[in-house]
């Protein structure tokens, strides 16, 4: 009968970590351009080191970036109420309250904008 319990209590908490979900955001990259140049056009995408993830189950949103890239990350609602700032790129924002969000990285030149639905 123990064994039979401890079966069953194992398959109920695997079954709970099954439904939590981390899933990637996706960020658009934007440039500064120079307004004194109006012929400059940039039609490579850029790639940069950052990984943005929302983690379901521990309500967090983590921003992941490269040492040497220097960069701030705001985090705003929907209605754009700055709800979180980390002047350094690597950090985490614990978000409880469900909605959509917006992050944005601002860069040298350069900001990155992503939005989440919770």
């Amino acid at each position: 009968m123990k064994k039979t319990i401890v079966l069953l209590g194992l398959l109920l908490v695997m079954n709970y970590t099954a439904f939590a979900e981390q899933r990637a955001i996706i960020m658009d990259l934007h440039g500064d351009i120079n307004p004194k140049k109006d012929t400059e056009v940039n039609r490579t995408p850029m790639q940069l080191p950052i990984k943005v993830i929302y983690d379901s189950d521990m309500h967090k949103i983590e921003v992941i970036g490269n040492g040497s890239l220097e960069a701030e990350v705001f985090l705003y609602n929907i209605n754009g109420t700055l709800e979180g700032y980390s002047p350094i790129l690597d950090t985490d924002f614990t978000v409880l309250a469900r909605g959509t969000y917006v992050i944005r990285i601002q860069g040298d030149k350069w900001y990155a904008k992503g939005e989440v639905n919770m």
